[in-house]
């Protein structure tokens, strides 16, 4: 179950409210130190666990996911209680969900065993975190290399079969065959592009920092899409920095990125559509990232579309709009350069896509 703030003041020991379990009833257990364990109990069989800090300004609430048994466990010992009653006792108190106090000394076995159990539910948390992102992350290495290679390997009959009907249109003097050869060309190209974009995903050269002016930075890119943006009427809009700020970064790579965001961008709305790009250098001159934000105003994603937004090979687009390696491509950019990406969508109501890069440093 998920544990929201608490309601009410968390001084007030005999009478403290909270948002957890409805049905359910909780302990609140003092510690010497000023904490509290406040210990929601279900009669299905739910807990949470918290550490509550009894501070009469700020209501704190840190918790911590732990397993049915546990509250079996909590309801039958820590409570000293038997579960019937703790059940009977929430039944009571469904009306007004008071938390109803189990007063226990603060080195109690009781207590003591709680807290060892809470740590061992929380480090098995780290453990499982840090198992799933070390496969994630050997899942990622894995398509890196197969991408690599089968790029590879695709683009040298590729530049043959490009060179050919290119050699071939040089002499054809047939309008429909001109066409039909011309048409080899294009998609050949198309198709070499896909295979640079992969093997830039998979491999990309190493970064080349040096000193670069984030407002021109920008500018560039956002001159560089003002025609496929007014091809399509769209509301292009740019918010440079007040100040100019320098970044330490690969520009051509950093360029990239924010070419293929706002490239999406476009792709995402509507003709008419609204896509800004903004520029904030908040903390530059302590030299933190600056963000560069691009928004859109199109139909967004869905929680599992945004969860799998750096997925190689993964599109939330209709089938033939690209294979999915647009954001992941951008991401690589960024992470090469020692920054980060994080993307903020609600479907239906568009997409806001932040990019935190470089070690800022406001010049002027």
């Amino acid at each position: 179950m998920t544990a929201g703030p608490l309601m009410g003041r968390l001084s007030d020991r005999e009478h403290v409210r909270g948002d957890g379990d409805p049905s359910g009833v909780s302990l609140l257990v003092p510690q010497a130190d000023g904490t509290a364990l406040l210990v929601p109990l279900s009669p299905r069989g739910c807990l949470a666990v918290a550490c509550v800090a009894l501070n009469p300004a700020e209501d704190r609430w840190l918790a911590a996911a732990a397993e049915p048994a546990l509250a079996a466990w909590v309801a039958a010992d820590a409570g000293r209680r038997p579960r019937d009653e703790a059940g009977r006792e929430a039944a009571a108190r469904l009306i007004d969900g008071l938390v109803w106090r189990e007063e226990a000394a603060a080195r109690s076995p009781e207590v003591v065993a709680l807290r060892d159990a809470i740590g061992a539910f929380r480090a098995a948390g780290v453990a499982q975190d840090a198992h799933a992102k070390a496969v994630a992350a050997a899942r990622l290495e894995a398509i890196r290399e197969v991408a690599y290679g089968a790029g590879h390997e695709i683009n040298n009959p590729l530049a043959n079969i490009a060179a050919r009907a290119q050699s071939l249109l040089l002499d054809e003097q047939d309008p429909d065959r001109r066409r039909r050869l011309a048409t080899i060309v294009d998609q050949a190209f198309r198709a070499r592009d896909m295979i640079g974009g992969l093997m830039l995903f998979a491999r990309p050269p190493r970064p080349q920092p040096a000193p670069v002016d984030a407002a021109e930075m920008v500018g560039a890119v956002v001159e560089a899409c003002r025609a496929p943006a007014a091809a399509r009427r769209l509301r292009f809009e740019y918010s440079p920095p007040p100040a100019r700020v320098e970044l330490v970064v690969d520009r051509a790579q950093v360029e990239e990125a924010l070419r293929v965001i706002t490239v999406n961008a476009f792709e995402a709305v509507e003709d008419g559509g609204r896509v800004a790009i903004e520029v904030h250098d908040r903390g530059a001159a302590a030299g933190r990232p600056v963000e560069i934000a691009v928004t859109d105003d199109g139909r967004g994603m869905d929680a599992d579309t945004v969860r799998r937004a750096f997925d190689p090979f993964f599109s939330g687009r209709d089938a033939g709009r690209g294979i999915g390696l647009g954001l992941p491509k951008a991401w690589r950019l960024i992470e090469v350069n020692g920054g980060r990406i994080a993307v903020e969508s609600v479907a239906g109501r568009g997409t806001r896509v932040t990019v935190s890069v470089g070690g800022a440093l406001q010049t002027a």
